[in-house]
């Protein structure tokens, strides 16, 4: 049994970036959302509760 070597086509390094991108932009957007309808709040809670949990 082998394990095929064959290098990704273009159009799948292609699909392989824009769906990165598109997660990106996701995650941008939904934090976008989440600032404008909460505020700082949200984030200042989220930052501490990051900081609170390293230590």
């Amino acid at each position: 049994m082998s394990i095929g070597t064959e290098q990704p086509t273009t159009s799948e390094r292609r699909a392989g970036v824009a769906l990165v991108a598109v997660a990106i932009i996701c995650l941008a957007a939904s934090g976008g959302l989440l600032w404008w309808r909460y505020g700082g709040v949200i984030f200042n809670d989220m930052v501490s509760a990051a900081l609170a949990w390293c230590f």
